[in-house]
């Protein structure tokens, strides 16, 4: 058995060297744009790998699959609110919440608007149950005195004659 068969190799064989495949419109794993526009979703708050893929597509033209988007996301460590909160240690995250509520000496700003600015200022994302309970935790009185309310409202008290007094809520105009 002198042929071709009985002759081993110690290359491994590589039937496609340049590395093109039927995924021509893909783009290579080391590609900075997609690494940045993945970062730039990851900042805007937007996790989901079946809208990143249509964003990819419909504003910048790059065809990249929903397991694609989840697999280059994972690589890069980029990860919903839920699993970053778990991930993290105790000391970090309270100290990014703590760290937005010092900037707020007015005790103005709520769960939703301290998630947003940890997400600008370090682009790491908690969950807002988390923020809400280390807020209550951290400054209870201050939590307490925030004005949730969006509009003010009068409540008028209406006699009708007899013993009943009916309320009715009064919302200002615009």
């Amino acid at each position: 058995m002198s042929g071709p068969s009985a002759t081993t190799s110690t290359k491994p064989h590589n039937r496609n060297p340049t590395g093109r495949n039927q995924y021509k419109d893909c783009p290579p794993k080391n590609d900075n744009r997609v690494t940045e526009l993945l970062y730039d979703y990851q900042r805007r708050e937007i996790f989901d790998k079946k809208k990143i893929s249509q964003l990819l597509y419909d504003e910048h033209g790059i065809k990249l699959s929903e397991s694609s988007v989840a697999r280059r996301r994972r690589a890069l460590g980029l990860y919903a609110s839920g699993v970053t909160t778990r991930q993290l240690p105790e000391t970090v995250k309270r100290q990014l919440v703590l760290t937005q509520m010092s900037k707020d000496p007015e005790k103005k700003l709520g769960p939703r608007m301290i998630k947003q600015l940890i997400a600008r200022d370090t682009g790491i994302h908690l969950t807002r149950d988390y923020i809400r309970a280390e807020m209550m935790r951290q400054d209870p009185e201050g939590f307490a005195s925030r004005d949730t309310s969006v509009k003010k409202t009068n409540n008028l008290e209406i006699s009708d004659g007899e013993s009943m007094i009916h309320t009715m809520t009064v919302l200002p105009t615009c």
